[in-house]
C-alpha cells in the first residue's frame, strides 16, 4: 500500500466514488450535494480514500462526512485532512467548527473540539439535516472555536 496521499479539493466527478466511501462506513449522503462544494478529499494514486467536508452556516460551520479508508489509517491522514478544513474554514469566515459524532469523540477530543449540549448548537446550524434525523439523538456534539 502506497502512502504518498495527495489532498485537494473535491470535483464534481468525485461524487460517486465519495459517496460509496462514506457508505462504507454508514455516514449519510442522501443530503450530500453533487458538486461535493467545500469537501476535501485525500488520493492515493488517484483514488479516495478519504474525505472531510464542511457546511458553512455564516460564522458557523459544519463538520461532516469524515472518513479515512481502513487501510489507510493511522498515517496521518485524517489529522491532515482536519488541518486543511479548518485552514479553508477561517478563509470563508468561518469562527467555529461543530460536529456531530458517533464513534469518533476521543480523536476530535485530541483535536480541541470539547463536547456541547444541544441546546448549546446555534439555531443556523441546528437546522441541518445532520441535526434533524439523519443522526441519532444520542449522537455526541461537539465544537471548536477556530
Amino acid at each position: 500500500m502506497s502512502t504518498d496521499i495527495k489532498i485537494r479539493t473535491a470535483v464534481p466527478g468525485d461524487y460517486d466514488p465519495v459517496c460509496s466511501l462514506l457508505q462504507t462506513e454508514q455516514l449519510p449522503i442522501s443530503d450530500l450535494r453533487p458538486d461535493l462544494d467545500h469537501f476535501i478529499i485525500a488520493e492515493s494514486n488517484d483514488i479516495p480514500v478519504a474525505v472531510i467536508g464542511l457546511d458553512p452556516y455564516g460564522k458557523d460551520g459544519l463538520l461532516r462526512s469524515m472518513i479515512v479508508k481502513q487501510e489507510f489509517r493511522s498515517h496521518g491522514i485524517a489529522s491532515k485532512l482536519v488541518n486543511e478544513l479548518e485552514s479553508y474554514a477561517r478563509k470563508q469566515g468561518i469562527e467555529m467548527l461543530y460536529l456531530v459524532t458517533n464513534t469518533a469523540e476521543n480523536y476530535f477530543s485530541r483535536k480541541g473540539f470539547n463536547i456541547i449540549a444541544r441546546t448549546d448548537v446555534p439555531d443556523n446550524v441546528a437546522v441541518s439535516a445532520e441535526f434533524n434525523g439523519l443522526c441519532p439523538a444520542s449522537s455526541t456534539l461537539m465544537r471548536k472555536s477556530i
